[in-house]
């Protein structure tokens, strides 16, 4: 908080000494930067789901060609299986989703947040990972309908600001795709 503070100091300050041109570019300029964030963002949920991520495999192209069976595996008794991973994902994701939305932060009950999986046949589990393509799809459009002063806000109910909110579905996406990775090696 005390960072932000300083630099909306800096920023006055550097507007004080700035010709009335001067600060009409400034202001332009960081207009095109609050711009180019949501653009990074929007890219990286992109790379981090579909493919292209530089860290490697995206969520999706782990998910690639994992069965119902293996999905429902549990390789490890205190892990989670892919399955449940998937659908934990995918609340998430609509939780932020929904925040973004409703300006208002969406808690996640703890059986919404780690769902138990009942239904283990093939016609589910594609019902789970098409859930999962339709939230991202569903987030993806609503980061691309923001405004650059969206970034910065805080939904009710929570400190994190929309722009922090985003960066965790990044990282979400990542770690899970680790997990992933990780139990379809497991035997």
């Amino acid at each position: 908080m005390k960072l932000h503070q300083n630099y909306r100091e800096e920023r006055q300050n550097a507007l004080i000494l700035r010709t009335p041109q001067e600060v009409l570019t400034l202001k332009a300029k960081e207009k095109k930067y609050c711009m180019i964030e949501i653009e990074r963002i929007s890219e990286l949920l992109k790379h981090t789901f579909y493919q292209d991520a530089w860290h490697g495999p995206a969520l999706l192209e782990v998910l690639k060609g994992v069965t119902a069976r293996q999905a429902a595996k549990r390789p490890m008794a205190d892990a989670h299986t892919i399955w449940e991973l998937v659908l934990h994902s995918t609340t998430w994701i609509k939780a932020v989703d929904k925040t973004i939305i409703e300006m208002k932060y969406t808690q996640v009950t703890d059986a919404a947040n780690w769902p138990v999986v009942t239904d283990k046949s093939e016609s589910s589990w594609n019902k789970a990972l098409g859930s999962l393509k339709k939230s991202h799809k569903k987030l993806e459009k609503h980061v691309h309908g923001l405004k650059n002063s969206a970034l910065e806000k805080r939904a009710v109910n929570t400190s994190s600001p929309i722009s922090r909110l985003l960066y965790g579905v990044v990282h979400h996406n990542i770690y899970h795709a680790g997990q992933i990775a990780i139990l379809k090696k497991s035997k």
